[in-house]
């Protein structure tokens, strides 16, 4: 009320009529009354902002653990679903690792099979060979021994030749290198007898 006293001073001290000026101010203290709150007022939506506040807290801490509520069944519910979903992607794994293991198994046992079938075929082809070849062997080896042996008596028989004719050959040249020894040898006695005779002579 102090401020509309000195605004109804102001306006009449610049020469505002009387009335004037308390038109003015009534009209200010209207629109004081109507748009303008007091500390009463302030203090009553205080209260209510503060009820207000109160309320909301209360609605939003109930939103907050229903959210929270919500937000864990769903966790365990998404929990429960991966795990189903990884138990079934193993046992899916599990059965396609089972498969092609015993495929795998199969797969060896035939191809070990097959391996086996052709070892002994090539055993049965490179002992067949090796027979072959070892009789083969044995035929030329024979036949080289006889040939050998054909060569070795006809060297016999030639060697034997010529010993005997070297030694037919030696027996003649023994026999006449004897009489030319004797030849030689009654020829130094004559000459010594004729020289004994001659000495005597001398004598």
């Amino acid at each position: 009320m102090d401020f509309l006293y000195s605004l109804y001073d102001a306006l009449v001290g610049v020469n505002v009529p009387s009335d004037k000026a308390r038109a003015v101010v009534d009209a200010m203290e209207r629109d004081m009354g109507t748009t303008l709150a007091t500390k009463a007022d302030l203090d009553a939506t205080a209260l209510l902002l503060k009820r207000d506040i109160e309320t909301l807290g209360g609605s939003l801490g109930q939103r907050t653990e229903s959210v929270r509520e919500g937000l864990e069944q769903r966790i365990e519910s998404v929990r429960e679903g991966l795990e189903q979903r990884i138990e079934s992607v193993r046992e899916g794994l599990e059965q396609k690792i089972e498969s092609v293991r015993e495929n795998l198994e199969q797969k060896i046992e035939t191809v070990r099979g097959n391996l086996e079938q052709k070892i002994e075929a090539l055993d049965m082809r490179l002992s067949q060979r090796i027979d072959a070849l070892d009789g083969r062997l044995s035929q030329k080896i024979e036949a080289l021994d006889v040939r050998l042996s054909q060569q070795i008596e006809a060297l016999e028989v030639r060697l034997s030749q010529k010993i005997d004719a070297t030694r037919d050959l030696l027996q003649k040249d023994m026999e006449l290198l004897r009489s030319s020894m004797t030849i030689r040898l009654g020829s130094i006695q004559v000459v010594s007898l004729g020289l004994f005779f001659a000495a005597l002579r001398l004598t």
